[in-house]
C-alpha cells in the first residue's frame, strides 16, 4: 500500500493553538505601540493585530525566522469581512530576507484579541521581486 507524498513546493498550513499578540501587547514595553494602535481605524486596528499574531506564530512555529516586519498585501490584497482577515499574498522579513506567508486571523469582537489563527510560510521572496512590491531594502523597522 502507497502512502501520497505531497508535491514538492506543498507547506502544511499551521493551525495555532495559543494566541500571543494580546499579552505582547500588554507587556509594559508594548506600551507605545499599544497607544498608537488605538488611534487607527477599526479595520486597520485588525491588520495590525494580525500582522502581529502572525509574525510571533512563524516566529514560534520555527525559531530561526525572527521576524521584524510584515506587510499582509504584498503580493495580493487582503480580504477583510467582519473581523476576519484573510491574507494570502502577505510577506514576512526574517534577518534581511522577505518570505511568502498566508494567513486566515479572526480577532475578537472587542479587537483585543485573536480567536483563530492558521498560517502557511513559503518560499523567499527574491530580491529581484522586492521593490515591485515595495518590500523594504534598507534597516530594519523598529
Amino acid at each position: 500500500m502507497e502512502t501520497a507524498t505531497p508535491p514538492p513546493n506543498a507547506r502544511p498550513t499551521i493551525q495555532a493553538k495559543q494566541f500571543f499578540s494580546a499579552a505582547i501587547l500588554a507587556d509594559p514595553r508594548s506600551r507605545q505601540a499599544l497607544e498608537g494602535l488605538s488611534q487607527l481605524a477599526v479595520d486597520e486596528q485588525i491588520v495590525q493585530f494580525c500582522n502581529l499574531e502572525a509574525m510571533e506564530q512563524v516566529h514560534r512555529w520555527r525559531v530561526e525566522f525572527k521576524p521584524d516586519f510584515l506587510v499582509a498585501y504584498a503580493m495580493a490584497d487582503i480580504r477583510l469581512a467582519g473581523t476576519n482577515l484573510r491574507a494570502d499574498g502577505a510577506a514576512f522579513r526574517s534577518n534581511d530576507r522577505w518570505y511568502n506567508v498566508k494567513f486566515n486571523c479572526e480577532v475578537a469582537p472587542d479587537i483585543k484579541s485573536v480567536v483563530a489563527f492558521e498560517f502557511q510560510v513559503g518560499d523567499e521572496i527574491p530580491e529581484s521581486e522586492w521593490e515591485a512590491h515595495l518590500l523594504s531594502t534598507g534597516a530594519k523597522a523598529r
